[in-house]
Formats: structure tokens, C-alpha cells, sequence
């Protein structure tokens, strides 16, 4: 392939009609970079031979180790008078953030499938975030040499086959689609059908007739359409082009006799359409690996008009001339990229929805906007580049090394450097660049521009004018460099049009990790990138020689910057805590650490994993007579009466657990809470806001009506006082007393004037009950579906007569903060009233193995407390999908082990799923004479309970109740005269 001349793709960054910005999705080992070998080596940026060998994306040493992708990376690329700005993404969960930023700078994406997995979990999770993205898609079933070389199995099954993934995808397509306008039209369950019927939904679905499927193999470096082999044989059959396209995926026949296409190949014993025009000939190609048959290949290869070295054909390796031949006759890049330009849509075509949801959440109004801002969402659709607003979003910085730069770029870099110690500064291999995509104007080099961020309202600038240095959430900075990105190199430029994706210098101080641009502070933050997975790993660290802290603070500053997916946080006793989605993300953290960023040795802690505390009904233990202990259960006096120091109040609560479906309830309506907390602030609501609340509160109504507990009936909704913690969590404060208190539901709380001391103090309450929620008192952990109950508040006005003195005051403390730290001790003893649980953080797993390892994979899953949920044998393959979900604290070196146990047939996936109850009594002790036979006096066996909140108490330095030594005896040595 000839190089393209890199001022021929500057000159297309001006016509934004002829750009195409487009990401890679897909699940780990699916053959994303492979395929973008296979783009990149058109442009004769890298051989064609060494595409799928070179992983030219991936520039990470560790990621050539590991064969995986860590980080999404850009390219641009030429193709027939288009610039098509190519995004490699990772597939791994563990990067999943990296997904996030690459997905909101395109318009479209190639969606790869590989046809012997499947539909995996990673796919379903890119369809899904490709869908909510407005993203244009295009699929690609990958790997179909491995169905004649390895599956065997011949091209009717094959067809079969690649019918069934295809369903399968389209199946996601459909429930993705469908659970999306379901939550969009708040209509009962009667209407809920037609709401469906009425949407239109044929754009949605992959089928090759479309012309937005591709058949291939990335390593190989071939892809079809079915148009085109339509084009091959349109003249020999004598059929028409549409007509000919249509029925080649489908139960169609070609009937020699009749010179026309039938139906009913199935029925009459006849092969597909597909079988008979394009499957058999590739097999055919490929039978030549077995048979070595280099004179048929040979012939083949002129007939077809494609030139064979004698190399080549002498070549030990037989699928070196075999790939030559297909890559040649079926070239991957020709095809997919035609697909790419017909149907990914350029940035002048982004849809209106679009250009809101990027400056307006859901849960905001965007009407509510100042009127300059409303106008940028026109600005966005135009995106012309010689308009005045300047629009751009940086998705995340990423570093590059600065030997890669020219040296004048470097000399900048090394003057706007995070320290200001010189040494410290050389020191730092490394320089960020902004990723970053135009949506409005021309960037050009040395622009001063408002950098925006995420708490930016514009709806708080004054009329007047805007004042730089009363708004702490915007900052001015002056662009020093651009690049264009290209892969592992960067290529200087003078501007940046819109449409266009780009490498921004110069903003290292000022980003942390996303951040929007402009010339205008009307302009809002762009909305957040949306969170695929939760960071549940946590590790401290800390320098092995104490005088390298600042080193390794500097270095944690430089790691959070440079990675999407990381969370640093100091915690209350001082610990640097790094929050990650997984393993192989903590290791890459840790070496990235010591090796790039502090450069110093590190002491790394076992993981942290976060836990819950909650509480549950009573369920009796005895076998012989539950009834009575239940009897004595109720007897049993639950509620808390406190007092004051100073004997001027006291409050009377009852904790009691919420329902399983209110928990999850709240859980899912987490972003509406949080809103909820806002809105005492905003000026103004959205009616979606609005819509959401009244529509939480009627299904929390139901679910309180519904359950068997007696003290919550279809008034206790109205009777909320506050959740928590932070006023959006899963534990609920119930006002069941003579206190008034204005709803949790109004959004315009206005100012009580009663004359009601209580009021005075309401926000102490409501804090204490905060505190309490925030730190349970198993083990400081935060509490997780607990309704607490005020029966009673009582609060007797001070005495004219008595002693209110400032010695009183120093004595006791004021009445507000006295009346935060009974409640708080209240809401603790209330809760130990209740039997206690720990709730645990879960993984959801997902293998694929053969049936000859799948009772070593259920030994491992079983010894790490697993559960499997579904063990379902996939057809034609041999092979099962074993879903099971494990805790998260016993998931530690699990991949690891299953490789070993599977002799390294199994990979898992872990995800984190949902939290769960430890159903075990973490301080349960043989009470009954039932419990004393089976267990004994010592109970010997192991409460998983009791070992979980024991290794948090200590390591948050708590009591533990612990047993240095059991029956201790003198002992003696054999030897005397020692």
C-alpha cells in the first residue's frame, strides 16, 4: 500500500461532510486491534503482512505482554476522499472507563463479534452504551476461518451458525431497544404493548440485506458483503442486483433450470443461496490448508487474478499464501470501511436529541438554560468551523512519552510542569495531552480558552457580565500545542476545525480528567461520561521509605490523571487509597506507579473491599418450637429511649428493615434522589425530575402496602423524613411523632416560622441520623436498607430560672450538637436491637470452558463461597456458559486459579453485580440445647461472618474480641541441663 500524504488528511479535517469518527467495540479477545491492524495497513502506515502481529495501537509494553488492550487510542485514517478517525478501544472490563471516553467523541462504531463465543457479557454492555450514545453501528462477525479449522464443520452448518449469533445480537439489539422505550413512556402496563408497536424499530437490527453487516476474519485480512458478491455473480445469474442481495440471506435457492431464484432451499433439500455462492468457495480456499495443495492454490490465484510469490507458495506455513489470496480477492479494509462511510453519519448530521443530551442531563431542564446557552445546541449541529462559539470536549489526558515530541514541544512541557522543583520535573518521562474532540469553531494554537468545569452552572452568571474571578469552576488557559493523533505518533498542527478529533497541549494543570471548552461561559459542562463498572477494589499504599511521600503523593496526582478508570481518595486516618476496577487494573496501577509516575518502591496493602451493614427479620432457629421463640421475639421491648446530657431532650426509635424491593428501589433511583438533594438550590426543576419523584414515590407506596411488616402501611411514604447516607442512600428516617416536618418530596422547602423549638434544630437531627447511616456499628461500614422510626421527639424550652451560663454550655456542649449524638448513638442501639448482617459486594462471572474442566471450574467456584446460577451447553460447540456470582473478597488470584485448575481453557470475566446478605449472625454464639449438640460449646466451626468483620475492625484499628491464646499449658523442654 502507497503512505498517505499526511496533507491530504489535513485538508479533509476542513470538510467535516467527507469525516467519519468511529470506535472499535467489543468483548476481550474478540480481534478489535487486530482489525485496526488490518485498517491501518491500507495506508501503508504499517506492512500488511505484519497486520494482527504488530498491534500497532497497542504502545503499552505490558499490553504487547499481555495481548490485550488497556487504553482506547485514535488514528486517523484516509479512505477514498474520507477521514475516518478510528478509535481502538479496550474489551476487558478492567478498562472499561477507557470504553466511556471513546464512545462520546464518535458517531459511529464497529461493533466485532467473534462467531465461535458469541454474544459475551462485554458485547451485550458496548451494544447497550453504543445505543444510549446515539452511535450509528455497523457489525462485523470475526473469526470465521475458525468455523472450517477448528470447529470443522462444514459451510450448511456453518450458515446455520452464523444465523444463530446474528439472532442472538439482534435479540440484545431488541431488549436494549424495547427496555429504552418502556422507561421513556410512563404509561401503565395496559398501554405498554402499543408504546412498542407504535416505535419504529428497523433501523435497529443487523441483517445483511441492510448492507450494515460484515462477514470476515481480521487475521486473515478479508471481509464480505453480501453486495458484494451480488456484484461477482449479478452477470452470470442474469438476477438483478436488489433482487440477487435480498435473497442471499435467507432460505433461497438458485435454480439452474429456471435461470431464477426460488424459495424453500430447506424444504426441497437444495443449499442457501449463501452456501452455494460465497461459503463454499471459501471453503474450498481453506481445505487447501489440509490437503497442501500449492498447483489448486496456485491456480486459484490467477484465475483470480492475484499475483503468488514462489516464496509465498513454499512457505512452510500454508495459510501465508492462503491469507495473500483472500486478503487480496476480499480485502477487509475496501469493504468495512465502505460500510463505515454509508452508514456512519458525519458530525453535521448528529441528531438534535443528541446535541442536548451532551449539554443537559435527563434530570435537568434544558429550557431552563439562559437563552445563550440554549443556542449551542444549534451551534453543535451546524458544526461549522468558522463559526465564533468555540465548543470542545476532552474525554480524558492521557500521557505520551515526551521523546516522541518535537523538542520545542518538549521545552513547553517542561515550563508548565505539575512541580516546581526543576529536578523533580526532568525527573517525569512523561507528558498529557487532552483527547479531545471540536464540536463547534476552529481550535487554533495559542487560543485563550475558558476551561469549563463539571460544576459550572450557567444559570448563575450574572446579567450583567461575567467576572473570571468570582466563578471558582472556570479558569482561562492559552493552547500551546495541537496534534493530530496517529496512533503511536503525533503529528503537529496549526488548528483544529470542527468534526475533527485532535491531541490538545498545555491543559495539564487545569483538566483532571474531562473537561469541556469554549470562548463563551454560557457554555455548560458536558454531561458526565457514563460509569460501566464501579470501582470495588480498593488497595492502600505507601512508600517503603517515608521521606518518598511527597513523591508518592505527586505520583498518585499524576495517575489519576492519567488514568480514566482510577479513583485516588485519602482516607479519615491519612491512608492514599487507590479505588480499581479489578486485578489486572490494580497491577497495572501499581507498576505504573513505581516504574513512571513516583518512581520509588511502594508497600501495597491487601485489598480493601467495602462492605454493608443491615438488619433483618427474626427467624427462629429451634426446629421443635419456633413459635415460642417467635412469641419471645415480640415480647421483647426493640425500642430506644435517649436523653440528653443536660436532661433537655429525648428521643424514642425503632429500626426496622426495609423490603428487598424498596432496597433495590432506592438503589436504582440513586441519580433521582441525588437530584432530589440538589434541587433545594436549583433555580428552577424539570418536569423530568418532577415525573421521576412522583413516580418513586407511587411504586414505594406499593411495595409499603404490600408487605407483611405492620409498621409500614400507604401513609409511610408521606412520612419520610430523610434517606441516607448523604441523603440519597438506601436507609430511610420515618417522622412518626408530633413533629411536624416539611416532605422530603418538596422540591421548594420553604422556611417554617413556627414557634416549635424542634424546628431550630431539624438539621441537627437529620445529620445525626446521616452520621449514623454513614458508619454502622458492626464495623464503621455504611448501613443499607434500614427504616428508622422517631416515636417520639421531645424538646422542653430553656428554664428563664435555670443555670444558662456559659459554664453549662462548656459542660454539656450546645443543644444542637447534643441532639446530633443521641441520635446517632439512638439509631446505632436501635439498630443492634435487630438481628445484624454484613452485606458483601459481588462479582458476576462468566466462562466458557469445555465439559471435560467443568468440575474442576465448580471445585474453585465453590471454595471461594461461589454460587452458580446457570450451566447452559451452547450449540454446536461442545462447550458450556457457566454464569455463577462470587464475593468479591474471596475473588482474589481467582483468575489465576481457575487457569491453573482448567489448564488454561477457562478465562474468566468478573464484573461487579449486586450486594448481598452474609446470612450468618456475625456475633452468633450455641444458645439452644439443639445448637449446643450439633455445634458444642465452642462452636467449632467457622462464622465467614464474624472473620469478615473482624479483619475490617482491625484494620481500621477497632476492638476486636479476640483470643490471643485457648487452653494455654506450661510448656516444659525435653532438655534439663538447658
Amino acid at each position: 500500500m502507497v503512505r498517505v500524504d499526511f496533507s491530504q488528511l489535513v485538508e479533509l479535517q476542513s470538510q467535516p461532510e467527507r469525516i467519519r469518527n468511529i470506535c472499535i467495540l467489543a468483548h476481550v479477545d474478540h480481534g478489535k486491534t487486530t482489525l485496526a491492524d488490518s485498517l491501518i495497513a491500507s495506508n501503508g502506515i504499517i506492512s500488511q503482512r505484519l497486520a494482527g502481529k504488530l498491534r500497532y495501537m497497542d504502545s503499552r509494553p505490558d499490553e504487547q505482554e499481555r495481548q490485550i488492550t488497556m487504553k482506547s487510542s485514535s488514528i486517523a485514517l484516509y479512505y477514498e476522499g474520507h477521514l475516518v478517525n478510528l478509535i481502538d478501544s479496550p474489551g476487558h472490563v478492567d478498562f472499561s472507563s477507557e470504553v466511556s471516553t471513546a464512545v462520546r467523541l464518535c458517531d459511529g462504531a464497529i461493533v466485532v463479534v467473534d462467531v465461535v463465543e458469541g454474544v459475551c457479557p462485554q458485547t451485550r454492555i458496548c451494544l447497550k452504551q453504543a445505543y444510549s450514545e446515539n452511535l450509528r453501528t455497523v457489525l462485523l462477525l470475526n473469526k470465521v476461518d475458525r468455523l472450517v479449522l477448528e470447529k470443522k464443520m462444514d459451510p450448511v452448518e456453518a450458515y446455520k451458525h452464523l444465523r444463530q449469533v446474528l439472532e442472538q445480537v439482534n435479540a440484545v439489539v431488541g431488549n436494549i431497544f424495547a427496555s429504552d422505550v418502556l422507561a421513556k413512556e410512563e404509561l401503565s402496563s395496559d398501554h405498554q404493548l402499543s408504546a412498542l408497536e407504535d416505535t419504529d424499530d428497523s433501523r435497529i437490527y443487523y441483517t445483511p440485506a441492510n448492507g450494515n453487516v460484515l462477514f470476515g476474519s481480521a487475521l486473515d485480512g478479508w471481509g464480505f458483503t453480501l453486495k458484494a458478491f451480488a456484484k461477482l455473480y449479478q452477470e452470470k445469474l442474469g438476477v438483478p442486483l436488489a433482487e440477487l442481495e435480498e435473497a442471499m440471506w435467507g432460505d433461497f435457492f438458485y435454480s439452474p433450470k429456471k435461470k431464477s431464484i426460488e424459495k424453500g432451499a430447506l424444504e426441497k433439500g437444495r443449499k442457501p443461496l449463501f452456501v452455494q455462492l460465497v461459503l463454499d468457495n471459501l471453503w474450498n480456499v481453506y481445505d487447501l490448508v489440509e490437503n497442501r495443495d500449492v498447483d489448486k492454490l496456485k491456480a486459484i490465484s490467477e484465475k483470480l487474478g492475484i499475483a503468488q510469490t514462489v516464496r509465498d507458495l513454499k512457505h512452510a506455513d500454508i495459510r501465508i499464501p492462503i491469507r495473500n489470496l483472500l486478503s487480496q480477492w476480499l480485502p477487509m479494509e475496501k469493504f468495512l470501511l465502505e460500510l463505515v462511510v454509508n452508514n456512519v453519519p458525519n458530525p453535521r448530521m448528529i441528531p438534535e436529541t443528541k446535541a442536548e443530551k451532551l449539554l443537559c442531563s435527563r434530570m435537568e431542564d434544558f429550557h431552563s438554560f439562559p437563552e445563550q446557552t440554549q443556542k449551542l445546541s444549534k451551534d453543535i449541529l451546524k458544526c461549522d468551523a468558522s463559526s465564533e462559539t468555540l465548543i470542545v470536549f476532552i474525554s480524558k489526558m492521557f500521557p505520551v512519552d515526551k521523546k516522541s515530541l518535537p523538542q520545542n514541544v518538549v521545552e513547553s512541557f517542561s515550563r508548565m510542569t505539575l512541580m516546581e522543583d526543576s529536578e523533580e520535573a526532568e525527573s517525569c518521562d512523561e507528558a498529557f495531552l487532552a483527547f479531545a474532540r471540536v464540536y463547534s469553531g476552529t481550535l487554533k494554537r495559542g487560543d485563550k480558552v475558558y476551561v469549563i468545569g463539571p460544576k459550572h452552572d450557567p444559570r448563575n452568571l450574572l446579567s450583567d457580565g461575567f467576572d473570571l474571578s468570582a466563578s471558582p469552576h472556570i479558569t482561562q488557559v492559552q493552547v500551546d500545542h495541537l496534534f493530530m493523533l496517529m496512533g503511536r505518533q503525533l503529528e503537529v498542527i496549526e488548528s483544529v476545525p470542527a468534526g475533527s478529533i485532535a491531541g490538545i497541549a498545555g491543559l495539564q494543570n487545569h483538566v483532571l480528567k474531562t473537561a469541556t471548552l469554549s470562548n463563551t461561559p454560557f457554555c455548560p459542562p458536558f454531561v458526565d461520561l457514563p460509569a460501566i463498572a464501579t470501582p470495588i477494589l480498593r488497595v492502600a499504599v505507601e512508600p517503603k521509605d517515608i521521606q518518598n511521600m511527597p513523591k508518592l503523593v505527586r505520583g498518585l496526582k499524576l495517575l489519576n490523571q492519567a488514568d480514566a478508570c482510577v479513583e485516588v481518595r485519602i482516607q479519615e486516618s491519612g491512608e492514599h487509597v487507590l479505588l480499581t476496577l479489578g486485578e489486572v487494573h490494580l497491577e497495572r496501577c501499581i507498576k505504573d506507579l513505581e516504574e513512571t509516575y513516583a518512581k520509588i518502591k511502594l508497600n501495597v496493602s491487601k485489598p480493601i473491599v467495602p462492605f454493608k451493614e443491615t438488619i433483618v427479620k427474626f427467624v427462629p432457629t429451634s426446629e421443635e418450637n419456633p413459635e415460642e421463640e417467635l412469641a419471645k421475639e415480640r415480647e421483647r421491648d426493640k425500642t430506644v429511649t435517649i436523653f440528653t446530657p443536660n436532661k433537655q431532650s429525648f428521643i424514642k426509635l425503632l429500626a426496622i428493615p426495609l423490603p428487598e424491593e424498596a432496597v433495590e428501589l432506592l438503589e436504582r433511583s440513586n441519580p433521582i434522589l441525588k437530584a432530589l438533594a440538589k434541587s433545594q438550590e436549583a433555580k428552577e426543576i424539570s418536569h423530568y425530575l418532577k415525573d421521576s419523584l412522583e413516580d418513586l414515590k407511587a411504586k414505594l407506596s406499593k411495595i409499603f402496602v404490600e408487605s407483611e411488616t405492620e409498621e409500614l402501611n400507604a401513609s409511610t411514604v408521606d412520612k419520610i423524613w430523610s434517606f441516607g447516607p448523604k441523603k440519597c442512600g438506601t436507609n430511610v428516617l420515618l417522622n412518626c411523632s408530633s413533629f411536624n416536618h416539611p416532605l422530603v418530596w418538596d422540591l421548594r422547602q420553604v422556611p417554617n416560622d413556627s414557634v416549635d423549638i424542634r424546628h431550630s434544630l431539624e438539621s441537627s437531627f437529620v445529620n445525626g441520623f446521616q452520621l449514623a447511616s454513614l458508619a454502622g456499628p458492626l464495623a464503621d461500614e455504611p448501613m443499607q436498607g434500614v427504616c428508622f422510626i422517631l416515636l417520639e421527639w421531645d424538646v422542653t424550652a430553656p428554664n428563664a430560672e435555670a443555670d444558662e451560663s456559659s459554664s453549662a454550655v462548656v459542660s454539656h456542649g450546645p443543644l444542637s450538637g447534643q441532639i446530633m449524638s443521641i441520635v446517632k448513638d439512638g439509631c446505632k442501639k436501635a439498630f443492634q436491637n435487630q438481628p445484624q448482617r454484613l452485606v458483601h459486594p459481588m462479582y458476576s462471572c462468566n466462562i466458557t470452558v469445555n465439559s471435560d474442566v467443568l468440575g474442576k471450574l465448580y471445585a474453585v467456584i465453590g471454595r471461594r463461597q461461589g454460587r452458580i446460577l446457570s450451566a447452559d451447553l451452547i450449540e454446536g460447540s461442545g462447550q458450556f456458559d457457566v454464569s455463577a456470582v462470587i464475593p468479591v473478597i474471596e475473588s482474589f488470584n481467582f483468575a489465576t486459579e481457575i487457569r491453573k485448575q482448567t489448564s488454561g481453557l477457562a478465562m474468566p470475566q468478573l464484573v461487579f453485580s449486586h450486594w448481598e446478605i452474609v446470612d450468618i449472625d456475625p456475633y452468633w454464639v450455641p444458645t439452644t440445647e439443639e445448637e449446643y449438640e450439633q455445634y458444642g460449646e465452642k462452636a467449632d466451626f467457622t462464622n465467614i461472618a464474624k472473620v469478615y468483620m473482624d479483619s475490617i475492625r482491625e484494620r481500621k484499628g477497632l476492638p476486636v474480641e479476640k483470643k490471643t491464646v485457648e487452653h494455654a499449658e506450661k510448656q516444659r523442654t525435653l532438655s534439663k541441663n538447658k
